[in-house]
């Protein structure tokens, strides 16, 4: 095994129990809120036994899950989570539904506001799960022009890198399908730069930028068919919002039909 591949391996089973800590934090706070609710008075005996016997059991299920090797737990939530897949040349592409802090990937596409601050949406998820340091090293690589990338660490995210691309030419502007392709494209090529080998891509100028889905998705795949692979083997589009994920689903279905 090549250093690169123990060093993957290695963040596979940091992620892996990331993973499992998140879980087990879902199911523990609201517990604890019931908890303190009883402790206050406000709850009945039976409603607080009747949420740790709900823990107990899916605390079970989640115990059982991670016992399994990484490899085995990521492709049983692919499985849940992907709704295509497909291969564009040389690069297997996914429309996934879900969080893209929960992906083992390289990297991790961020929309940008063009002065690097991460204050609104995506990016603050981001921050809050990875540290301000990714805000604080965006920033000072900004501004962030319109249809760019910058890279930044990940903090302490299990990703090597957040991708920052620029969608807009000011802070909650108007976006445009042709910058959402330049942006994609720019974020496969700076992946390509740093030698990664995977990426994960949100729904780009569908919130502020004012994008439909269908305008977004086709316009970074779009970005994607047009692009050399050197080191990049997986994209996954991937949204926690079903429209953006339907439309991602649509692109690719479409394509697939056209190719065989």
């Amino acid at each position: 095994m090549t250093k690169k591949e123990e060093a993957r391996a290695e963040r596979k089973l940091k992620f892996i129990e990331s993973l499992k800590r998140r879980q087990t934090r879902d199911l523990i706070e609201p517990l604890a809120k019931k908890i303190d609710s009883f402790m206050e008075g406000k709850l009945a005996p039976e409603d607080l036994f009747k949420a740790i016997h709900y823990v107990a059991v899916q605390s079970e299920k989640v115990t059982k899950k991670f016992r399994n090797r990484p490899d085995v737990v990521l492709a049983e939530i692919a499985m849940d989570e992907n709704k295509f897949t497909t291969e564009v040349g040389d690069i297997n592409v996914k429309a996934r539904l879900g969080d893209i802090m929960t992906l083992f990937v390289d990297a991790i596409v961020n929309p940008a506001d063009p002065r690097g601050v991460m204050t609104e949406g995506l990016a603050a998820a981001i921050k809050a799960a990875g540290g301000d340091e990714i805000e604080r090293e965006a920033v000072a690589k900004a501004p962030i022009a319109a249809g760019c990338a910058i890279a930044t660490t990940a903090g302490t995210l299990q990703n090597l890198r957040i991708i920052h691309v620029g969608i807009a030419a000011e802070p909650g502007g108007a976006s445009s399908p042709d910058t959402v392709k330049l942006a994609a494209s720019a974020a496969l090529k700076l992946a390509e730069e740093l030698d990664l080998e995977s990426i994960a891509i949100p729904g780009l100028g569908t919130g502020a930028g004012g994008l439909s889905p269908d305008d977004s998705a086709a316009a970074i795949f779009e970005a994607i068919k047009a692009h050399k692979p050197k080191s990049i083997t997986d994209i996954t589009l991937v949204s926690q919002d079903e429209d953006v994920v339907a439309a991602f689903a649509r692109v690719l279905e479409k394509f697939d039909e056209e190719n065989g």
